[in-house]
């Protein structure tokens, strides 16, 4: 690579034998990164250029892709657009980022109406056959065709430090706020992923060998790095576009996928559906996170024969650790992945900090919790354009995030809780994910999430939130507790003082469950 910048990577990875698919097409890196050039010179004849913001509202799809090397060609910004989010914070986003151009697959036409009339310029429809929808606004396909295959002059004044991204949090405690990233903090983010992953012994483990599907949205934080990590290993791309369960599953089939990302929900409703076809997914990998995998689902993947490691991170800090198997321990054995669904490492050049309420360092002795800071070569100088917000979470190249956690003396992280999902009571905090991995264990629990309700007497209680897949009481899951109490594995305070029975659990846009909307459901009238 001449510069760490995001288009060296494809350019170096056409040299490879690797390349991409989407279950229809296969194209060779090659191919992919000659169209690339032709879409950045199209784009280029048409003012985009250097600070340009390129909103693109698209699946997992080779055309998310190519617009991701085809805007650093350029030295353009681009704002990858969380569909998920509702309607309002969606625009917000969009006007927020100073967004000159909008791509949006014409699969979302119908929630993209309002966007078209706010946003009536410089808009490029994202299709699946080579026609626009509209004749006023060109397809992607026509941009590429009208393109001529050369490297566009504004490539070789692209600078490591020139922003490459922005993307937005999930706004499930307010408006999204915004993260913009440079060249290298992304670059170095998602190949210290695969270093991770490629030097430590775990479930997750990847080589250039494996093919990877990535099930995480672009929209966030690039799938995990993917779209940069893969083309870099020059490793095979599945990209499984707006597919479902029973989608993925055939895709893993059909193109013998042996990696993947997801978060824990997606997991679930993958196995479900591999129980439903009666389909066989041994040797298949997959990283997850957001919080720390319950032990019945830890269970179903080891009964199928899935290895998996557990991430740590989020948009406004990109990756901080990845869950390794033990140094001794035997990768097979329930130990150790007790480990790989708790325990993660940090990465190499992050730094992490346990502070408690008064301000100091709480001890690495794997007890006790506190408040968790975070440093790294690749974390952002704050939110963008938001100097306020700014201030409370980035203090002195330290990223405050909100998590409680525990650190072992060898350095593992385990993270409790969301500070305001978590339980203090009576001035003692409460593992809730610790709770909520002994309730899944449970035959007739499908999935539980353990939440604060505020109490007269002891500040906050726990209230678990479970969705059921067979009949179950209250009593049942007490008694199921009280059996942990005595086996060591639960101080008896942390059993919940209720259980309230959902059909589903809320998910955040993210796909993670939605603990906002959990606290205002248990919370007592006024």
């Amino acid at each position: 690579m001449r510069a760490l910048v995001v288009h060296e990577v494809l350019s170096t990875a056409a040299r490879s034998r690797g390349g991409v698919s989407d279950g229809v097409q296969q194209l060779t890196y090659e191919h992919l990164y000659r169209t690339t050039l032709r879409l950045a010179d199209s784009l280029s004849k048409r003012g985009v250029g250097r600070g340009s913001v390129l909103a693109v509202m698209d699946v997992n799809s080779v055309r998310h892709l190519m617009l991701h090397y085809a805007s650093s060609m350029l030295g353009a910004v681009i704002l990858t657009v969380n569909f998920r989010l509702a309607p309002d914070d969606m625009r917000f986003a969009i006007r927020h980022a100073e967004a000159d151009w909008l791509f949006v697959w014409e699969g979302f036409a119908p929630a993209a109406g309002a966007l078209r009339a706010a946003f009536p310029h410089h808009w490029v429809w994202l299709t699946d056959g080579p026609d626009s929808p509209e004749s006023s606004a060109p397809s992607l396909e026509e941009l590429v065709a009208a393109g001529a295959e050369r490297v566009p002059e504004e490539a070789r004044a692209v600078h490591e430090a020139d922003p490459f991204s922005i993307f937005y949090t999930t706004g499930t405690t307010g408006r999204p706020k915004g993260l913009r990233y440079r060249h290298r903090d992304m670059l170095l983010a998602s190949l210290g992923i695969v270093n991770h992953l490629a030097l430590h012994r775990g479930g997750a483990s990847c080589t250039a060998d494996d093919v990877f599907m990535p099930a995480i949205p672009f929209f966030h934080i690039h799938g995990w790095g993917t779209v940069l990590s893969v083309p870099h290993l020059g490793a095979t791309l599945v990209l499984p576009g707006r597919a479902g369960p029973a989608e993925q599953l055939a895709l893993i089939q059909r193109e013998r996928v042996t990696w993947t990302n997801m978060v824990p929900t997606q997991v679930h409703m993958l196995l479900d559906q591999a129980d439903a076809e009666g389909a066989g997914l041994s040797g298949l990998k997959i990283l997850t996170g957001g919080s720390p995998l319950p032990s019945g689902l830890v269970k179903r993947l080891r009964e199928r024969g899935i290895a998996f490691s557990l991430i740590y991170g989020g948009s406004d800090q990109l990756a901080t650790s990845i869950s390794v198997v033990p140094p001794g321990v035997d990768p097979a054995s329930e130990e150790a992945a007790n480990a790989l669904s708790t325990d993660t490492l940090p990465l190499a050049m992050v730094d992490v900090r346990l502070e408690d309420d008064a301000g100091q360092a709480v001890p690495a002795d794997g007890l006790r919790i506190g408040r968790l800071s975070v440093r790294s070569p690749w974390l952002p100088e704050g939110y963008f354009r938001d100097p306020a917000l700014s201030a409370e979470a980035y203090e002195h190249g330290w990223f405050k995030t909100g998590d409680l956690a525990r650190l072992t003396p060898g350095g593992a992280l385990y993270i409790v809780d969301r500070e305001g999902d978590a339980v203090k009571s009576g001035g003692e905090w409460v593992a809730t994910g610790v709770l909520e991995a002994l309730i899944s264990e449970h035959p007739a629990v499908a999935a539980v999430a353990v939440v604060p309700r505020a109490d007269p007497r002891w500040g906050t209680r726990p209230v678990a939130v479970v969705q059921p897949r067979g009949p179950v009481t209250p009593e049942h899951l007490r008694s199921h507790l009280h059996g942990a109490v005595e086996a060591g594995a639960l101080a008896r305070y942390w059993i919940p003082d209720a259980f309230v029975f959902v059909d589903a659990l809320p998910l955040t846009s993210a796909g993670k469950v939605d603990k906002s909307a959990l606290r205002r459901m248990v919370s007592p009238p006024p």
